[in-house]
């Protein structure tokens, strides 16, 4: 964080010293923290929906819906009959089918089978069609209609279920598909919100968050059940519709952080959404906010990830270290608490956080479900080690964010990087778009101590407290409205051996008319590429491999293909498999072939070949990575290129490239950048 660094020590240590005496006092031994009760309520769930070893891909929303209806919370407790009271039904997974968000979960959940749905659900035709739907999808999982009658807390109560907390979605927003899913999957209450309020990247005025703050406490009220406390029955909101993420509300003193050293808050300074909502008047939290937003298919694959994937691995990197008046916020405390957990990982320190390590990572596989990470920079940037000018070697930006092959929970502790989220060129907006589905981070300058120290929040995360809740302040100044952002299901917990053990999942169902086994269509097409003249068939058949993360076959498949006339046709369906195997000459190879690469498809060639750019001594080699500098930060693609492609072509042909970079760059700072680099 930019700001953090420029503090005065004393300033830091006051803030220490505020942070310190703000943990929460000690509940007595026999009672435990409402935070972990509320992960042991979400385990309740689990194991009365047991999950089946097999994913169902769809085509569209309806569909989706419509799927999500078939799911079932154990057997009904009205259920008496003794030859149905053993019987187990559960739920699976649910994905619209696409080319991204598809494969990366399932070489995460690695199903027995992988199902494709053919017949299509009828179509939501309006807003009324789109709430039958949704509420059907809800409550059709806890053997109810969704009109039945009493209300839903009614619904809930009849299946011996008492929500834990709300769901909220527009009908004109297609995350409503999220908000079906964890609603049943969780057991929430539906609340319906309709208007505007604004786009992800904007911010609110006091107005229109007001009017969707009183929409939430509103359905909240009108429930009937207990919320004005954490603690009581309903203890979290998931927000699953577009808003803004900021809000410009000037709030009173009495509700505004404070502490020594640190500077007094502007008027016009934001707060993030996601934590003035649920509040009381005084300001006091009544439920934990999580939002999802964006496509169909990445709000449903971000709330299967939250409900059906393990989270067994740990990455914490730790670019504090240089800090030791930051040691609280470090991650040397942690290593115990992973140790004695079982949980699977790594802690990179020192010169481990580095940069260079970090690229290092990037090239060889992203391979842990959660990451720590602690740094310092902007919204664009991220540094780390401590900041040392426009060019620091430790400086990453936003094509320094992982492509990841498979899903990630994320922690970072880091001004702004959440203030443009649906913007790729940004920090978060990057991490979101490579298949983040749960993300701790901030809207704003929140100053360091705003966060969860991650030793407390491991701590709380390893006793089964969902991940966002993990993250809050509950006590303290920076307990009251502030700036860190919190996306993704608010429940999500992470199930470890000393708190609780999922139950092992069931074989798949017999499969039904209308669905079609996904591997076998996909060795049919694999059979048609021998008879392949023209590259149609090999096309189909690696789209079908990539999409359902047969990675391993999919390499075999562009061996055969790279040698046709024709594989620029199967080319840009290769590369993501190309770089989930880290088959770095056959990625170059395919990705010279593919005549309009995605930025995604950019981002990989960098981080497959960035750090070894100077083993190329091919020119037209060379040449891809001049055509494919990003244009974001351009500067730190030319660093590393600049001399590799002197030693291949010359230095008055990269100076005639570096200079067309910086002229058709528009970031007044990023061509200040490549101005620096073109003068040393």
């Amino acid at each position: 964080m930019l700001r953090h660094a420029r503090m005065t020590l004393l300033a830091v240590l006051s803030l220490l010293a505020i942070a310190a005496t703000a943990r929460p006092q000690q509940p007595p031994p026999a009672e435990l923290p409402w935070f972990i009760q509320l992960g042991q309520r979400v385990a309740r769930v689990r194991d009365r929906m047991p999950f089946e070893n097999r994913v169902v891909l769809v085509p569209d929303e309806a569909t989706f819906l419509d799927e999500i209806s078939l799911w079932r919370a154990g057997r009904s407790a009205l259920d008496k009959d003794p030859a149905t009271r053993d019987r187990k039904l559960g739920c699976w997974p649910v994905l619209i089918e696409d080319d991204v968000f598809t494969p990366m979960f399932l070489r995460a959940y690695k199903p027995a089978k992988v199902i494709r749905r053919l017949e299509k659900a009828p179509p939501l035709a309006d807003a009324e069609a789109v709430r039958k739907a949704v509420r059907k999808a809800i409550f059709a999982c806890w053997f109810a209609e969704a009109d039945a009658t009493g209300g839903d807390r009614a619904i809930f109560a009849r299946q011996d279920h008492t929500p834990p907390g709300m769901v909220a979605y527009s009908t004109t927003d297609s995350a409503y598909v999220a908000a079906a899913a964890l609603g049943a999957a969780e057991g929430l209450i539906p609340v319906e919100i309709e208007g505007d309020f604004g786009a992800p990247n904007g911010a609110m005025d006091r107005d229109r968050f007001s009017k969707l703050a009183e929409a939430i406490r509103a359905a909240f009220e009108s429930s009937g059940m207990e919320y004005k406390r954490l603690g009581d029955e309903l203890d979290t909101l998931a927000l699953c519709m577009t808003t803004a993420h900021r809000a410009v509300l000037d709030l009173p003193p009495s509700q505004q952080p404070a502490a020594p050293g640190m500077p007094a808050i502007r008027p016009e300074e934001p707060v993030a959404v996601t934590d003035a909502l649920c509040r009381n008047d005084d300001g006091s939290r009544f439920a934990v906010c999580g939002a999802i937003f964006g496509s169909s298919a990445r709000a449903a694959y971000m709330a299967m990830c939250s409900v059906f994937l393990p989270r067994n691995t740990v990455w914490c990197v730790d670019s504090y270290t240089a800090a030791p008046q930051l040691g609280s916020y470090g991650f040397s405390p942690i290593a115990p608490v992973l140790q004695e957990t079982g949980l699977a990982h790594q802690i990179f320190q020192g010169p481990e956080a580095e940069l260079a390590p970090w690229r290092s990572r990037m090239m060889t596989g992203w391979n842990c479900d959660m990451l720590f990470l602690n740094s310092s920079g902007n919204a664009d940037f991220f540094d780390l080690c401590p900041p040392t000018g426009a060019m620091n070697p430790n400086r990453g930006g936003p094509g320094d964010i992982p492509v990841l092959s498979r899903p990630l929970a994320l922690s970072m502790i880091h001004s702004w990087s959440l203030q443009a989220p649906d913007e790729r060129e940004t920090i978060g907006g990057r991490w979101l778009d490579s298949g983040v589905y749960a993300y701790v981070g901030s809207v704003h300058e929140p100053y360091l101590f705003a966060f969860v120290p991650p030793a407390m929040q491991l701590e709380r995360l390893v006793n089964l407290t969902p991940f966002l809740v993990a993250a809050r302040q509950f006590d303290g100044p920076f307990a009251m409205p502030w700036r860190v952002d919190t996306l993704g299901d608010p429940l999500m917990v992470c199930s470890v051996p000393r708190s609780w053990n999922p139950p092992d999942r069931l074989d798949p169902t017999p499969m039904l008319p209308g669905y079609e086994n996904a591997a076998n269509r996909c060795a049919e097409r694999l059979r048609a590429c021998k008879d392949d003249s023209e590259g149609g068939a090999s096309m189909a058949a690696m789209r079908d491999l990539a999409r359902l993360g047969r990675d391993e076959v999919a390499v075999k498949l562009w061996r055969i293909c790279s040698d046709k006339p024709w594989s620029a046709r199967v080319a840009p369906f290769a590369l993501d498999s190309l770089f989930a195997c880290r088959e770095q000459q056959a990625f170059l190879v395919a990705f010279g072939r593919t005549a309009a690469p995605t930025d995604r498809q950019r981002d990989m060639l960098w981080q497959l070949w960035g750090p070894q750019l100077d083993q190329l001594k091919d020119p037209q080699q060379v040449e891809l990575f001049a055509n494919a500098v990003r244009k974001s930060w351009p500067s730190m693609d030319w660093q590393r290129l600049r001399g590799p492609m002197t030693s291949a072509v010359g230095s008055q042909a990269v100076r005639s490239a570096m200079l067309r970079t910086m002229e058709s760059t528009r970031n007044e700072q990023h061509r200040a950048a490549m101005q620096t680099l073109l003068a040393n």
